[in-house]
Formats: structure tokens, C-alpha cells, sequence
């Protein structure tokens, strides 16, 4: 299972914003490259996950605070959920269909689509 959400993170993509707070985009990607390597490793990730922090930048890019949010919750709430070195069978969808979590760039349809988009959507 952990092999798989640290694929699943691998390829996570998240609303790019520019005009309204976001998390400094080089932070969120060095704390996804070590949160791979603690996920195939087996270690416990709850508790660095809650512990993560991110510097909000504006005016310049950043990703959706709530988009890397959702991820992160998901993650922790399903990593430490499975058994420790417990894998998913070969072909099997890396993310949950009972899971919260979507991937964001799937549901942007259009760059007008992300500016007008209502927050109770997220």
C-alpha cells in the first residue's frame, strides 16, 4: 500500500495560483521527495505530515494550499491505516475509489475555469 501512495504522490499535480496565496512550490516538492522515500521505507508518516509546514507566497506561483492539503490528509490518513509492507496487487489503481482525495488537475477545465471556480468546490 505504501508503494503505491508514494506513486500516487510521484505523480499528484497541483492548481498553480499566482494571485492568491499559495505554498512555495520548491518547499511542497522537496517535503513530496522525502515523503516518498518514508512511505517505501514503511516508516510512519501521520506525524511528519502534521508536523509539515510551508511558506505561503503570493505574487509569484505557488500551489493551492488546499489542493497539496487534501493530498496530505489523504496520505495520512491511508498510509498508516495499512499494514506495514502491505503492496497492492500488480494492476490495481493506486488511488482509493472510496478516497476524498482528487487529483486537481484533472477537474480544471480551462485557465478561466481556475480563476471563477467557487471555494465550496474544493
Amino acid at each position: 500500500m505504501n508503494e503505491s501512495l508514494a506513486t500516487e504522490v510521484e505523480h499528484a499535480r497541483f492548481t498553480p495560483t499566482r494571485f492568491r496565496e499559495g505554498y512555495d512550490m520548491a518547499e511542497v516538492d522537496r517535503f513530496l521527495d522525502d515523503l516518498c522515500v518514508r512511505l517505501r521505507a514503511g516508516e510512519s508518516v501521520a506525524r511528519y505530515i502534521a508536523e509539515a509546514r510551508f511558506t505561503p507566497v503570493r505574487l509569484r506561483e505557488g500551489y493551492d494550499m488546499g489542493d497539496v492539503d487534501s493530498l496530505l490528509g489523504h496520505v495520512a490518513s491511508t498510509a498508516d491505516a495499512a499494514p506495514a509492507g502491505d503492496t497492492s496487487p500488480v494492476g490495481e489503481d493506486p488511488s482509493p475509489a472510496d478516497s476524498d482525495w482528487r487529483n486537481p488537475i484533472s477537474e480544471v477545465r480551462s485557465p478561466l475555469a481556475r480563476l471563477f471556480r467557487r471555494r465550496e468546490e474544493r
